[in-house]
């Protein structure tokens, strides 16, 4: 049975007719992403549903902290709540990366459910300590 992940790679597929070239779709999905961080920023600055808060992350040395420990330290800088507009903005906007993202799979013939599976097994390799 297929996924709802390979669903939306063959519904891309059956539909993506002008943007068929790679250069098309990187470029799509560049400005999908440039258009994501945007929204961010005005959430933030026209909106002023979130504020972002940003300072310097606390790195303390290993031998002082569990991973556990460090994780709860690391912030997001972000302080409130999207309020739905922007939600659906940055919603609007992270499915267009998904969408070219698809379509770039789809043009090296790869599964995106198979680089999901993939990735959650090399992350889950190294765990905590991949560190990302």
């Amino acid at each position: 049975m297929p996924s709802e992940l390979d669903s939306f790679q063959t519904f891309i597929d059956d539909i993506l007719i002008r943007n068929k070239s790679v250069l098309d779709q990187t470029t799509k999905l560049q400005d999908a992403c440039t258009h994501l961080c945007r929204n961010i920023s005005k959430a933030a600055t026209t909106c002023g549903c979130i504020s972002i808060n940003a300072h310097k992350q606390p790195y303390p040395t290993i031998e002082e902290l569990s991973m556990d420990d460090l994780k709860a330290l690391m912030k997001t800088h972000i302080d409130g709540k999207l309020c739905p507009n922007c939600e659906e903005l940055l919603e609007k906007e992270m499915g267009r990366i998904l969408f070219y993202l698809g379509a770039i799979a789809n043009t090296f013939d790869l599964s995106l459910s198979d680089i999901l599976t993939h990735e959650k097994n090399r992350t889950e390799l190294l765990g905590k300590f991949s560190l990302r």
